[in-house]
C-alpha cells in the first residue's frame, strides 16, 4: 500500500483549521502522515494544530515568515519523502472517502500519476455556494467512477482556467522531487500553470467526478481578495494562458485570438461577479482588457460569454 503524506500550510488559520483537521482525522483511510505547516502564525494557530497531536498530526513551524508561493513551495519538498502526495488548504474540506477514492486508481499505476475529485465551494458558515464564479470545470456524478483523462485534454482545461482545485489534488510521486513548483508572480493562476507544467513528467490523470472536497470561499480568502483588483487579475489570466498555450505549442494568429477572446469573456464574466467595484475600477479594467483583446475579439468574446449565461439559465 501506498504511503500518504498530507501536508497543510497555514498562516493565522485559526477561524477554519480546526474543521479542516477534523475532515482529516475522520477519514475512513487516513493519512500516514499530516504535517500542519505553520507560516509563523501569530494568531491560535499553534494551540489549535498541537490539539490534534492526539491523533499523529505533527506541526511544524517554518523558521521566519514565507510568501505564500514559498510557503507551498517548502511544502512540496516532501515528495520525495512519500509516495503520494496531498496539499490540503487550512480552510477547506474533505468528505470522509475522499482518501479511499482517489488512492484506488493510483495503486496499480506505474510511475508519476494524479488524481482529482470534483469539488464544491462552501461559504464561512458551511453552507453550500450555489453560484458565483468559481465552480467546478466537470459535471459532478454521485458516486461516479475515475476515469483517466488523456494529456492534451488536462492541458487544455487548465489553459481555459478549468482548473482542478489544488485540495483535491493527489500527487503520485514515487518518493521523487516534484519536477516543478509554483512560480513567483502569479496571483490566482499559479496553479493552472504548476498543472500544466508538471505534464513534463506527469503523464497520467485520473478525474474521480463525484464531490469530495469543499473549497471554503470567505472574505480573507485569496480567490475573494484578487476579484477586488480586476486589472491585476486580467494580467494574470493573460499571462498564464499563454504561457500554457506555449506549453501546448499552440502558436500563431488563431490561437492569439482565440486567447484573447477567452480574456475578453472572463472579464465580462468576473465584473459581473463583483458588484461592489467602484465605477472607476470597472471602467480601468475594460480597458486594459481591450488593449489586449482588441475590438473584435473584445466583442465575440463578450458575446461567447452572454450566450453561456443565456444557456446556462435555459437549463435551469
Amino acid at each position: 500500500m501506498s504511503q500518504l503524506t498530507t501536508v497543510i500550510p497555514v498562516y493565522n488559520g485559526e477561524q477554519f483549521l480546526e474543521s479542516t483537521l477534523k475532515s482529516v482525522a475522520s477519514q475512513t483511510r487516513r493519512p500516514d502522515r499530516v504535517i500542519i505547516q505553520d507560516n509563523c502564525s501569530t494568531d491560535g494557530t499553534p494551540l489549535i494544530a498541537q490539539a490534534f497531536a492526539g491523533e499523529g498530526f505533527e506541526w511544524s513551524r517554518t523558521e521566519s515568515h514565507l510568501k505564500i508561493e514559498d510557503n507551498f513551495n517548502q511544502a512540496m519538498c516532501y515528495a520525495s519523502e512519500t509516495d503520494v502526495l496531498h496539499l490540503l488548504m487550512a480552510d477547506d474540506l474533505i468528505k470522509p472517502n475522499f482518501y479511499e477514492r482517489l488512492l484506488e486508481p493510483l495503486e496499480n499505476v506505474e510511475g508519476h500519476a494524479l488524481v482529482y475529485s470534483a469539488y464544491e465551494v462552501i461559504g464561512e458558515d458551511g453552507e453550500l455556494v450555489e453560484s458565483g464564479d468559481l465552480v467546478n470545470p466537470f459535471p459532478i456524478i454521485p458516486g461516479g467512477q475515475a476515469r483517466a483523462i488523456p494529456l492534451r485534454q488536462f492541458i487544455s482545461s487548465q489553459s481555459d482556467l478549468r482548473t482542478i482545485c489544488m485540495p483535491a489534488v493527489l500527487m503520485k510521486t514515487d518518493r521523487k522531487p516534484l519536477p516543478v513548483g509554483l512560480r513567483m508572480g502569479f496571483i490566482q493562476c499559479a496553479d493552472a500553470v504548476f498543472y500544466a507544467e508538471i505534464t513534463c513528467e506527469y503523464k497520467k490523470f485520473f478525474e474521480v467526478p463525484e464531490a469530495l472536497c469543499q473549497y471554503r470561499r470567505h472574505g480573507n480568502s485569496a480567490t475573494s481578495r484578487n476579484r477586488n483588483q480586476p486589472v491585476t487579475l486580467i494580467n494574470d489570466q493573460w499571462r498564464a494562458t499563454t504561457a500554457i498555450d506555449a506549453i501546448m505549442g499552440r502558436r500563431g494568429w488563431l490561437s492569439g485570438f482565440r486567447r484573447r477572446c477567452f480574456i475578453a469573456a472572463s472579464t465580462r464574466i468576473l465584473l459581473e461577479g463583483v458588484p461592489g467595484l467602484e465605477s472607476d475600477q470597472r471602467e480601468e479594467a475594460v480597458q486594459r482588457a481591450r488593449s489586449i483583446t482588441g475590438l473584435f475579439a473584445w466583442w465575440l468574446g463578450n458575446l461567447a460569454a452572454v450566450l453561456r449565461a443565456f444557456f446556462r439559465q435555459d437549463r435551469r
